[in-house]
């Protein structure tokens, strides 16, 4: 007797559970029938299809990334520019770098234009910043201008002398130039014998490569200095003159080895006339060769104690 009764009570406990349950669930299905909505069925496509196709996430031509800094992943022109240091056709003087200002001129600097323009054979491994300075000779013919007007010129004359510089940038450099040549003077006057004058020549120079970190590198050079000239005329008056100067012109460098360079150039040394000397422009076409130092230090690795650095 006492375990049918203890059955029934186990009964009883069990099936309240389940009528607890299906209350619940019917009370849930009774409040979406008052609000005036269907009941989802899985099987309904319209179900799914409706709510979406009006949504905003359909819309693909409203379509907007939601990231607060959106980063493409590649370097377009635009993001370059922002990067060093441009936005919007503005400078930002926070990133301002030494020469910079020159490309309002239309000159190139590594800061914007990198190493190199792909023009006339642009280096791999190595770099003429690896060897940034250089000592020079050269030598070639003076083209001589008149001394003094239709009394006292300069015949043509060989021109020599060596150079020192610096290259500052891929696209820039500075350089001090000596230089000098003793042309014999002619007078006016055919029957006084030709005298031998001297020519030397001094400046600090600023060369831009258009082309930058290439073999063949072509270039412009303006700079300021001075000139000093010693000559008779045709009254025995001795002149000792010195006078300030602006050569300018251009040349050419090619590279045979990292170290050893051959240069071609062609300049107007314009000296601008004073104590009774003319303003004169005396072209010089000169070659010589550079010798490149300041190669980067031998690397001591354990395994490789030979290996240089480029």
């Amino acid at each position: 007797m006492f375990a049918i009764r203890k059955l029934g009570i186990q009964s009883l406990r069990f099936y309240s559970h389940r009528y607890a349950l299906l209350a619940g669930l019917l009370l849930f299905v009774g409040a979406g029938s008052v609000s005036g909505e269907p009941p989802i069925s899985v099987f309904d496509d319209e179900v799914f299809a409706e709510p979406f196709a009006d949504s905003e996430f359909a819309d693909c031509e409203s379509c907007e990334p939601g990231f607060d800094n959106w980063d493409e992943g590649i370097d377009t022109g635009e993001m370059l520019y922002e990067q060093r240091g441009f936005s919007h056709g503005r400078h930002r003087k926070a990133d301002l770098r030494p020469f910079d200002w020159v490309r309002h001129f239309g000159f190139r600097h590594s800061s914007t234009h990198g190493r190199h323009v792909d023009r006339g054979l642009p280096l791999e491994g190595t770099s003429w910043l690896n060897r940034p300075f250089h000592v020079d000779w050269f030598s070639g013919p003076l083209l001589g201008d008149d001394l003094v007007d239709k009394q006292v010129a300069q015949d043509n004359e060989l021109f020599g002398g060596f150079r020192v510089g610096w290259d500052i940038d891929y696209y820039w450099g500075l350089e001090a130039r000596f230089g000098w040549s003793k042309p014999n003077v002619q007078f006016s006057e055919q029957q006084q014998l030709p005298d031998n004058g001297s020519y030397f020549i001094s400046d600090v120079d600023v060369v831009y490569y258009p082309w930058g970190d290439s073999k063949v590198r072509p270039y412009m050079l303006f700079g300021a200095g001075m000139a000093r000239v010693r000559f008779s005329d045709t009254n025995s008056n001795n002149f000792n003159t010195t006078l300030f100067t602006t050569p300018f012109g251009g040349g050419l460098q090619i590279m045979q080895t990292p170290s050893l360079i051959w240069r071609f150039e062609v300049l107007d040394n314009l000296s601008y006339g004073a104590d009774g000397v003319e303003t004169m422009h005396n072209v010089s076409l000169t070659a010589g060769m550079e010798l490149r130092i300041g190669s980067r230090p031998q690397s001591y690795w354990p395994w490789r104690a030979s290996r240089k650095y480029w």
